[in-house]
């Protein structure tokens, strides 16, 4: 006579048992892998959409011709990106953009900007040149994305072509080179990759998009920062300070091999967005050299970018790869 073989019911409460514990243990790190999946994903759209439809701009020399931000978006940007809706500053909430938000640390809110002053390091585009200066005084003006994203645009028609020759730099009183690096963002925006919902959170479903010199150099770049803790006074508390060669192994550290050190234009970015990240002062490292003993530090402060020696120390903001 043949056996039946099969489970006891202890047998399958155990094991039942333990597939609740492991997912219990793995889901959470599954869920969360997902959703940073989609806000790296959301990165790369909007910087191969909104990004690159800049970059022709300033390749056909058409970036740096508008009056505003309202008109850059109506008969610049349109000609090279699909365009669902377009919303002014009194209305970005019909754009699907939230009129309030968090900072990195996902606990600080904020109002949405609607003028460069408003969203950026406290005196950055106080410096500079007096037409940057103009322009960080005019609106921004939303638009909705062909595929669904959020995007608030601020203009800086008067952007100029990159400094490479560090003899055209100015020197301030340590002999340093340096200068404004707001001359040279032409336009840089804040994007929501969902509409009104969550987390709305700087860094991870709200990123920050740029685009810089309005020539054939050009260049695109995104960001989504890392979180840091922020003190009672609002101001965001950055890492130890660090020398240069010590910061990219600070990010690994702190935050996992999917963050690194910005590069110059990077961090510029998050300067022009200084109170959404929580720093509107301090000398940051970029992940950028120069030779063997110099790499490029950004002031959130004024705005200025420096060349700085390696071995001297300096604060670090992280981004996600």
């Amino acid at each position: 006579m043949a056996k039946n073989f099969g489970f006891t019911l202890a047998e399958v409460l155990i094991t039942l048992g333990i597939v609740g514990v492991v997912a219990a243990v793995t889901l959470p790190t599954l869920i969360n892998n997902i959703k940073y999946q989609s806000y790296d994903n959301a990165k790369r759209k909007i910087l191969n959409s909104v990004g690159e439809a800049g970059r022709l701009l300033a390749i056909e020399g058409d970036l740096n011709g508008a009056t505003d931000a309202e008109d850059f978006v109506k008969n610049h940007l349109s000609k090279k990106l699909s365009i669902a809706k377009m919303c002014d500053s009194s209305h970005l909430g019909d754009c699907g953009l939230p009129s309030t938000f968090y900072k990195t640390n996902g606990k600080t809110t904020m109002s949405m900007p609607t003028k460069m002053k408003g969203g950026t390091a406290a005196y950055v585009f106080n410096y500079g040149s007096t037409e940057t200066q103009a322009y960080a005084n005019k609106n921004s003006y939303g638009f909705l994305t062909g595929n669904g994203y959020g995007v608030n645009l601020f203009y800086n028609g008067a952007c100029e072509p990159d400094i490479k020759n560090t003899k055209a730099m100015l020197t301030n009183q340590d002999g340093y080179k340096y200068y404004w690096s707001q001359n040279h963002m032409c336009f840089f925006a804040i994007y929501d990759m969902n509409g009104k919902g969550g987390p709305n959170v700087v860094g991870k479903d709200i990123g920050l998009v740029g685009v810089y010199y309005p020539n054939e150099e050009t260049r695109a770049v995104a960001v989504l920062p890392a979180d840091y803790s922020y003190s009672s006074s609002g101001r965001g508390q950055s890492m130890t300070p660090a020398s240069f060669t010590g910061a990219a192994k600070m990010c690994y550290e702190q935050f996992g091999k999917d963050y690194r050190m910005p590069d110059r234009d990077e961090l510029s970015l998050m300067a022009m967005a200084g109170n959404l990240i929580g720093h509107n002062a301090s000398n940051f490292w970029s992940g950028t050299v120069i030779g063997s003993d110099l790499a490029w530090m950004q002031n959130f402060y004024g705005g200025n970018r420096y060349t700085w020696t390696i071995t001297r120390n300096n604060y670090i903001h992280c981004i996600r790869k």
